[in-house]
């Protein structure tokens, strides 16, 4: 039953806004010699927006930048449209259509400025105001005399919690961020919009390597995340029928490693090949091992356990 109010969804997501996330340079390296690697980030010192939201409901929003100006946002029934006018207080401008769509507005208009660069973000959904995901987001941004935007419609169902800008307001970063991944859609005067661009969480490197199973029936391969991909395991049989596919492994803390997304490149599905995704997961201790596939609950059970062969 559709009974959340909008404002329970803003709420939700000024919550999510608070979460931490960003990318950074890593590099995390197991004993097998895999390695992650990622491209660190050339943008400058974060800027502080220095704009202020005069008028603001769950249709509308009138933002004031530095200098004055002030720029006005509006759901309407073809979906956002945007006026400005000059500090003076003249009459406004004519309306903008920055988004067409006949989809409903998920509830507020994410909006902030830093000098002449104004930047927002909203989501669009059939009953997005009683609690459903929306199925259209989208990022705009807007600079100079604010007579046009450019947007980025994305195929995403959480509208972007965090903004960030730098280089002087050149350059936008709309950022999700989530304790296995963070996604980035970067704006740049002068080039618009680049294509959205997802860093993963590394593993903790304990995990990382080759893995055999005491009694002998299969061997796990476990690989360090790479540029725009999960760390991934790969499950091979030993022993009785042949079994052999990988699945997208991510970790809680660095000793829990939860599997999911199997897909069977050989032979046929056996006992523990793979292991049930809700029922079971892998942990280690130390740097040595041993790993152990334990069954998830109050009182876990270890099932299997590796020594780390490479």
């Amino acid at each position: 039953m559709r009974t959340k109010s909008a404002a329970a969804w803003a709420v939700a997501v000024l919550m999510l806004g608070a979460a931490v996330g960003g990318c950074a340079e890593q590099s995390d390296k197991g004993q097998s010699g895999s390695s992650a690697k990622h491209t660190k980030s050339h943008r400058g010192p974060e800027d502080k927006p220095d704009s202020r939201v005069v008028e603001a409901d769950d249709d509308h929003t009138v933002l004031e930048l530095s200098d004055g100006r002030q720029v006005s946002l509006r759901f309407t029934r073809r979906g956002l449209e945007a006026q400005h006018r000059d500090a003076s207080g003249d009459a406004w401008s004519a309306r903008k259509t920055v988004y067409e769509t006949g989809t409903n507005p998920c509830g507020g208009i994410r909006a902030k400025a830093y000098r002449d660069t104004v930047w927002l973000a909203v989501g669009f959904g059939q009953y997005c105001r009683d609690g459903d995901e929306p199925h259209e987001v989208i990022a705009a941004v807007a600079t100079g005399d604010l007579s046009s935007w450019t947007t980025d419609p994305a195929k995403k169902y959480t509208v972007w919690p965090k903004a960030r800008i730098s280089d002087g307001g050149t350059r936008v970063d709309f950022v999700d961020p989530s304790w296995v991944r963070t996604t980035t859609l970067t704006w740049r005067k002068g080039s618009g919009f680049a294509k959205a661009a997802t860093e993963y969480k590394p593993i903790h490197s304990w995990f990382v390597g080759r893995w055999r199973a005491t009694d002998g029936s299969q061997q796990l391969t476990i690989h360090q995340v790479e540029p725009g991909n999960w760390a991934r395991m790969v499950i091979e049989s030993l022993t009785g029928p042949r079994c052999k596919g990988s699945a997208i492994v991510t970790g809680t803390d660095q000793y829990n490693l939860s599997m999911n997304n199997f897909k069977l490149d050989q032979g046929t599905r056996t006992v523990n090949c793979p292991p049930e995704e809700l029922k079971y997961r892998f942990d280690v201790k130390s740097s040595d091992g041993p790993l152990r596939l334990r069954t998830i609950g109050n009182h876990p059970k270890t099932v299997l356990t590796y020594e780390r062969v490479g």
